[in-house]
């Protein structure tokens, strides 16, 4: 039997009686490509030593670097910039996310389980941490796992800010419905689960619901929630960028690039779609800024952050 990784057909066929080999030939780690499948064989005696091939040297060069990071137009991008900018401690769980824990963004530094965000950052606050800590957590998340642990904050009054990030899907594993969709997995009509009532029905009195692209309201109501000494809650709605119904919408934007002067405040949101010119701006000799239109969607959150107003709005109004 080759399979990769676990066992799991090798143990179902030997619980069926029959005779099995699969693990004690292949290995149980690592990718099971031709070459490492074929000297396995080689070595257990399935082959001979006349099959072994050698294999073939690729001059690759050096590769660009290319982590993980948020979509462009992620609806996330905002939250995890403001945060950076505030400089609090954030603890997060599993999900799209996560990735808020790369720079530039940097702004996670714990990552659990899902709902573990609300249950460390409230335990950091029993424990005592002298810091505000702050807890970001998805919407299906939040409906799966993250209700308990906030039910928890409140009745300890615990004084953390919740921040739940809602991209009315279910963004990591596939755009899967959730209870806040309003359709079942199985694509019937069915209830919305409003999250603002549910989270006052836990007992939170402070709870404000932001369109996810205003960046100065996010950022004006996270300080203010961080002055409380009590639970608060920001529920951040913007539908995730890839759903079909949005992808309608995108609109590339542009950078002028004679307003540009190179000061890099574009390029700290970690979009993907900001490159770095090849022109310099004349009196301080910076890379200026560039949008790649292929994958621009015209989120226009580069757009609020510019000081000089080098990249115009093309879609929206922002207030």
């Amino acid at each position: 039997m080759v399979e990769e990784l676990d066992p799991f057909l090798e143990e179902a066929v030997r619980l069926m009686g029959i005779p099995c080999e699969g693990k004690s030939i292949f290995p149980i780690l690592g990718e099971l490509d031709p070459c490492v499948v074929r000297e396995s064989a080689i070595q257990a005696g399935l082959l001979p030593e006349s099959a072994r091939v050698p294999r073939p040297e690729v001059e690759t060069g050096s590769l660009p670097s290319r982590p993980p990071v948020l979509c462009p137009g992620c609806p996330h991008r905002p939250t995890f910039y403001i945060l950076n900018k505030l400089k609090v401690p954030v603890n997060g769980d599993i999900g799209c996310y996560t990735l808020g824990l790369l720079p530039p963004l940097s702004a996670i530094h714990t990552c659990g389980c899902m709902g573990a965000s609300i249950g460390v950052a409230h335990g950091a606050a029993q424990a005592g941490s002298p810091e505000r800590h702050v807890a970001v957590i998805g919407d299906s998340t939040f409906f799966h796992s993250g209700i308990p642990p906030l039910i928890n904050a409140v009745y300890n009054k615990a004084p953390i800010v919740t921040i739940i990030l809602d991209n009315r899907i279910t963004g990591m594993t596939g755009h899967q419905e959730n209870p806040g969709t309003g359709h079942t997995l199985l694509g019937k009509e069915s209830v919305i689960v409003e999250l603002e009532p549910l989270v006052r029905a836990c007992g939170v009195k402070h709870v404000t619901t932001i369109l996810g692209t205003k960046v100065d309201l996010i950022e004006k109501t996270l300080k203010e929630y961080l002055k409380l000494d009590e639970p608060a809650v920001l529920i951040v709605v913007e539908p995730c960028v890839l759903l079909p119904e949005e992808r309608k919408k995108w609109v590339p934007l542009e950078v002028l690039a004679d307003k540009c002067n190179g000061c890099t405040i574009c390029f700290r949101i970690g979009c993907p779609a900001i490159l770095k010119s090849e022109e310099l701006d004349e009196k301080y000799q910076r890379p200026k800024a560039l949008i790649d239109p292929a994958m621009c969607t015209g989120c226009e959150v580069c757009a609020q952050v510019c000081p000089r107003d080098a990249i115009p709005f093309r879609t929206v109004e922002v207030e």
